[in-house]
């Protein structure tokens, strides 16, 4: 079981902590984990669990595109000022 699950951008991010902290990553709408390989965010237990939910959530903004954000003022669901 995962010691914490949080949501960014549609993504979830389930955070695993048996002796190291280690993030396993979901895309919107799927239970498929995504392979990172080397890049699975993860931290040790000196720098805790928090740590590694920063890295996830950085991999994932660095995935997705600024303008698919929904704070980018080009996205689509926006109404022009």
């Amino acid at each position: 079981m995962p010691s914490q699950v949080h949501h960014h951008r549609g993504y979830r991010i389930a955070i695993y902590s048996p002796t190291d902290n280690y993030a396993v990553i979901t895309p919107p709408g799927s239970n498929a984990v995504i392979d990172f390989k080397e890049r699975q965010p993860q931290s040790t237990v000196v720098e805790g669990p928090n740590v590694c939910l920063e890295r996830a959530i950085d991999l994932i903004d660095s995935l997705v595109p600024a303008s698919t954000r929904p704070d980018h003022p080009d996205h689509p669901t926006r109404l022009p000022s």
